[in-house]
């Protein structure tokens, strides 16, 4: 008796396998890091760094209210 396929959810895939963690891209032949996170261009890199950055300020601005 076979087992039917299962499906992986997003976050039990692996994202160095699949592509970029930002845009979901191939890796060319330069692969980008920033906080262990597998990145597939500088422009996806600064967009992760703007993202963190926000996240910051955000979590910074409701433990202040």
């Amino acid at each position: 008796m076979e087992l039917p396929e299962r499906r992986l959810f997003e976050s039990e895939r692996c994202s160095s396998v699949n592509g970029c963690a930002v845009c979901g891209g191939k890796f060319g032949l330069i692969r980008y890091y920033s906080w262990r996170t597998a990145l597939c261009s500088k422009k996806c890199v600064e967009r992760f760094r703007t993202r963190r950055e926000r996240d910051r300020r955000w979590l910074f601005r409701a433990q202040v209210a």
